[in-house]
């Protein structure tokens, strides 16, 4: 009897006119995202290639020399190589590309594609996430409420089947009716995006997979919501509530995260972390002048004052350039933190670590970036330490200072000239992030919110259809 019923909502589902406008809609929206992303993608990619042929340009025109690499402020590059992710989110919130200097960690945060050569945002995101749980709330807002105007519900409890098993074929119908608008036309959308790009990937592929398997929860959220609001007495009350509830979680949640984790974190202007640099810097290279040492005049380098006095001033300097960075980073963490409310920033977090996109890629490159300059200065040391014509002076100016040691010093170099022996570490893209165990661990933590809501509704719609009365 059960499975009769539910096999009669499929079809009445089927059949229903909402449904089938959704599901075609869903469909074009799918296969426009394969090719606005596989275009995107290419755009990015090409970008990408000009990025690594201007840096192998760089290791033949002196720009790797020891001495040079010194002064060079954005030498080291961090980048997150365009992927097939970006047919789920081009995540544009969030840099992709780190640069900096090899003394010291100075960052500066770029995104591809930020010249706008991206097309449009039409990606999977909008359509699992965003769009799907509208689907949901509108499919399944009538659930009882309809039943209970047919009859239908007096009826079965008449031939003795219990509610409860009425409300659960009513999500079972729900949440098949989820898969047959998601699933066969995600597929599709995957095949396209390949086949435009070439870039058959199993990887990805699986990846793509665990997406639309972890969207099912997150639609299942909206199902229950959905049959929880439509055992509202009122019709127009219903409607009025899943459109609050869907609006709510996409654009108040989001904009208040924003309005709130600015007040809670707040970051300094660009000029007050530029004064508060010039401070630091300054003040150190005066403090060094009034020890009485000749920092300020490069007639005696040999002895290594003014090296060390830069190298200090440089120093104090690169930790407040380095707080401005760490500033923005805590106050989108508070951002993102307060966003997680809404069901859709947890997805969107989910994939991040799926596909090592967002937010999560950030802090891991900005990780990767302190451990390359370590890395970079201990081997620029030790090369150097082997040139017998160096003074081994490592601070900012050596290049500039070359000139003046060579009248009094002539044969001898501030630092190195010899062409830096690793110059494959200066360009990163192969960025190391959590092993899969762990991935999982962090992916079931933010499950876990969204499987609670579930428990919740479920337990929540039970309760109150029992109490209803269907009269």
């Amino acid at each position: 009897m059960n499975k009769t019923i539910l096999i009669k909502d499929i079809r009445l589902m089927l059949k229903d006119l909402k449904f089938q406008i959704f599901f075609l809609i869903v469909v074009l929206l799918f296969i426009l995202s394969a090719i606005s992303s596989a275009v995107t993608y290419q755009n990015l990619s090409a970008e990408f290639q000009k990025d690594l042929s201007d840096f192998q340009e760089k290791t033949t025109d002196g720009s790797t020399r020891l001495i040079n690499m010194l002064n060079s402020p954005y030498l080291l590059e961090i980048k997150s190589s365009p992927s097939p992710a970006i047919l789920f989110s081009n995540y544009p919130s969030f840099p992709d590309q780190i640069t900096s200097g090899v003394t010291f960690y100075t960052p500066r945060l770029y995104k591809y594609g930020s010249s706008g050569m991206e097309v449009f945002r039409l990606n999977w995101f909008f359509i699992l996430g965003i769009l799907s749980g509208f689907i949901m709330l509108v499919m399944s807002f009538e659930a009882v409420s309809y039943e209970k105007r047919a009859g239908t519900f007096r009826l079965m409890s008449i031939n003795g089947i219990k509610r409860q098993y009425i409300i659960w074929g009513k999500y079972l119908s729900y949440m098949i009716l989820y898969l047959i608008i998601t699933i066969p036309p995600a597929l599709v959308s995957m095949v396209l995006f390949f086949a435009l790009t070439g870039t058959w990937s199993a990887l990805f592929m699986l990846k793509f997979l665990i997406v639309l398997l972890i969207s099912i929860p997150f639609a299942s959220f909206f199902v229950w919501l959905g049959i929880f609001i439509s055992m509202q007495k009122n019709y127009r009350t219903a409607i009025v509530i899943i459109v609050f509830i869907w609006l709510f979680f996409v654009i108040l949640v989001p904009q208040s995260a924003s309005i709130l984790g600015k007040h809670l974190s707040p970051i300094e202007t660009t000029t007050v972390y530029k004064e508060r640099y010039d401070k630091a810097f300054w003040g150190e290279f005066n403090r060094w002048l009034d020890d009485g040492y000749a920092v300020g005049a490069n007639d005696k380098l040999e002895d290594g004052v003014r090296a060390r006095g830069f190298y200090a001033s440089e120093e104090k300097g690169a930790i407040e350039k380095h707080k401005e960075v760490e500033d923005n980073l805590q106050q989108t963490k508070m951002i993102q933190n307060i966003a997680n409310i809404s069901p859709f920033t947890q997805f969107e977090k989910i994939s991040e670590i799926i596909f090592d996109k967002g937010f999560y890629m950030l802090e891991t490159m900005h990780e990767t970036a302190k451990q390359s300059i370590n890395q970079i200065t201990n081997l620029m040391r030790e090369q150097d330490s082997r040139d017998e014509t160096s003074l081994h002076l490592f601070y900012l100016l050596a290049s500039s200072d070359n000139g003046a040691l060579s009248t009094f010093m002539p044969g001898y170099n501030t630092f190195s000239r010899e062409f830096f022996q690793h110059p494959n570490l200066l360009f990163v893209t192969e960025i190391k992030t959590d092993e899969t165990l762990v991935k999982i661990i962090k992916i079931m933590l933010r499950l876990l919110p969204i499987l609670i809501l579930n428990l919740i509704l479920i337990v929540a719609s039970v309760v109150r259809l029992e109490r209803m009365d269907i009269r």
